[in-house]
Parts: structure tokens; sequence; C-alpha cells
């Protein structure tokens, strides 16, 4: 088979990334013949005057990447086109240049962007469904785009023009839904249930369990509020007594640091590392903690820790709730609740046998979803089923 991928990269770049990444490895692994178009809003930085005068323009239709994705489709002739990102600089115009040529497409749901100019269902410290319930208008209220109204403006240009025009709806054969949560929300949102297929994130390799673990917890994230590292924070004045470990960067990065070294709290904060260097810590670790405050698609990093044998404590929303089982595979605490989250961490620390059993279970749990092999069934059964039905 052969697949046209389409992804417009981010700025700062996170585990969407890293999981577009696994998956171009995995097909070509197996045989396919993976054609990649990407462009980064890295280049975004270096526009002068007049483009930045027509960007509010060609991130609703693109000229450029019309020509371009039809081109490569005459060129190479994919079977199939995988869409991941069109924001900011590759445009919606993307859809067009795959029908025109009749080509199915599949588009994976990272977040929620579709339904959300901010993408995360989040706003000023808790989840948001003002756009969905009382329509796009809201997010100028809220200046939804950076905390600035001219993104916040853009993003509605967009979203308002493909709504009208149908876009995603009308062109997008098959939808990927990283988890049941993430469906729902866009089933709520009037997208068709038939058309989402749930697919979870993988890892491209068994890091296996380490026989040695340290005696500190870990937490791995980019530094913003809806990540909740500050509640995490603010619960180490209670747990100085357990070393934390945080993998991540941000703009809150030196705010964090200031805020740590203040209180004589027991962190260390390790920057950003490679993927090798995050499994080696991980794997020392004693406990995982996602301490989210938005609705959480499905991060890679709990596949990471299921496959490494490590339980995880994380905020009770989103799809977290669904992924991780309460004191199976580690622990949930309600979202914001330092005391909980305090008990939580208590408990692990002092329960070691009840931990060590949660971590055999979430290996259990990553040996029965979430390996290589299962992932490409997944994928594949997708594809073929688009193209069988595309009309």
């Amino acid at each position: 088979m052969k697949i046209l991928i389409i992804h417009n990269r981010y700025q700062f770049e996170g585990g969407e990334e890293a999981v577009i990444s696994s998956e171009v490895d995995l097909l070509k692994n197996n045989g396919h013949r993976v054609i990649l178009f990407e462009l980064s809003n890295e280049k975004l930085n270096s526009y002068n005057i007049f483009k930045k005068i027509l960007l509010p323009f060609t991130i609703i239709w693109s000229v450029k990447s019309y020509k371009k994705v039809r081109y490569l489709i005459k060129k190479e002739k994919p079977d199939i086109v995988h869409v991941h990102n069109t924001f900011f600089l590759m445009s919606p115009s993307v859809y067009y240049a795959c029908r025109a040529e009749k080509v199915p497409i599949v588009q994976t749901l990272h977040n929620y962007r579709f339904i959300c100019p901010l993408g995360i269902l989040y706003r000023d410290g808790k989840v948001c469904r003002e756009c969905l319930d009382k329509g796009l208008l809201m997010s100028i209220k809220y200046k939804c785009g950076r905390k600035s109204i001219w993104w916040a403006m853009a993003m509605l240009a967009i979203l308002k023009f493909h709504y009208k025009n149908n876009t995603f709806k009308k062109f997008i054969d098959t939808y990927i839904a990283l988890s049941s949560f993430s469906k729902q929300q866009f089933v709520k949102a009037g997208f068709d249930a038939e058309k989402i297929k749930v697919k979870p994130n993988f890892i491209s390799f068994d890091p296996g369990i380490s026989g040695s673990r340290g005696n500190f917890a870990l937490n791995i994230g980019r530094f913003s509020p809806e990540k909740g590292t500050d509640i995490l924070l603010e619960a180490w004045k209670q747990i100085n007594y357990l070393p934390l470990k945080i993998i991540g960067t941000g703009y809150q990065s030196d705010e964090f640091k200031k805020y740590a070294n203040e209180f004589s709290l027991n962190i260390e904060f390790l920057g950003q590392r490679a993927q090798e260097e995050v499994i080696t810590y991980m794997k020392k670790s004693m406990v995982v903690i996602l301490p989210s405050r938005c609705n959480e698609n499905f991060p890679r990093i709990i596949v990471e820790s299921f496959a490494c044998g490590i339980p995880i404590i994380a905020s009770r929303n989103g799809a977290l709730a669904e992924i991780i089982e309460d004191k199976k595979t580690g622990l949930l605490f309600e979202p914001g609740d330092i005391n909980d989250l305090v008990a939580k961490v208590e408990s692990i620390f002092k329960n070691r046998q009840e931990t060590e059993k949660m971590g055999k279970n979430a290996r259990l749990e990553f040996e029965n979803k979430y390996t290589l092999e299962k992932n490409y069934k997944k994928l594949i059964d997708i594809y073929t089923g688009t193209i069988k039905n595309y009309q």
C-alpha cells in the first residue's frame, strides 16, 4: 500500500510528532511505501510584515499547499492520504486537493481543534465547552488563541469558513480518535459516529521492565497551565520526603524552578530529554504522575509507562480516567485537588507491594492493547476499510 502522510508541525514539538514518526516507521517496516509532506509553524517566526498581513488569508486556504498536494498525488498515486494536522501553514485546502484527485482521506484527531479553537477544551483553569454549547464566537470573547485577539480571530475565521463549507465532515472519509472519550466529544459536536474509529497511541519498541527501581516520582510534559505542573509543586510542599524529577520545558520553566527553590522542594528539573533518556528515568522511577487539568486525549507517556511496568497517578478526567484503571494500573485523583494527589502519592510510597502489583498490571495492559503489532493491525484495518468504502 502507498500512503501519503500530511502533517503541519508545531512550533514546540511534543508527543504528536513522536506518534507520527513511530507510525511512519511502523508502515515502512511492514513494507508500505510512505510519502511524507510536512510544513512547520516555526517558519512563522521569520515572516516579514507583508507575509504577516497575508497570513489570515493563507491559513484559511493555502494555494501552495493545495497545488503541492495535488502534484504529489498525481506523481506518487497513493492509495490513501493520512492527515494529522493542517494548522496553520498547511491549511485545510489539502482536503480539497485530495478530493480533486479522488483519493480517500483518513484524519487522526490528535486534539480537539475541529471543535475548539484552542484544541484542548480548556480555558482559564477549567474544562471549557462554551464554543460547543454557545457557538464559536465565544472564542473571541475569551481571546482563545494565545490570549491574543488576533489569533482568536484567525482561528475563528478558519473554523467558520470550513464549517460553512462543511470541509471536515464532507471531505474526510474516516477519523481516528485516540480514545472513546475523544470520540464521544466529536459525536456530541455532530460528527458521524460511524466514521470515527478508535485507535490508541503506541510506541515502536518494547523497553522491557527494569529490575532495579529508584526511589523517586517522575513527571513528563510541557510546562503549561492545563498540564498542572503547578499542582505538583504545591503537592510537593507536603511530599518532600520523596524526590520528584520533572522532564520537560515551557514558558513557565524559570518560574517553576524559582518557586521550587524558594520553598526548598525536593524537585529536580531535568529539562528536555531524548526519548531514550526518558525511558531510562521512567524504568527507574516508582511512579509517573500526570496532574493534567484539561481533558487529555491520549498522552503517549501512558503507553511508555505501562510498557516499563510503572503505575501512573493521574487526574480523573478526559481519557486518563478511561485508560488508567483506578487501583489496578494506577491511581486517579480529583482534578486540581492537591490533598487528594498527596494522599495518592503517600499510598504509592507506603504500599510498595500494591505498587508492584499495579506495575505488573500496567505491563499486562501494554501487552494486551498497545503493542506495535496490535496497533499496526488496527491502522491497516482502518486504511483498507476506508479504501473499500470510498465513493
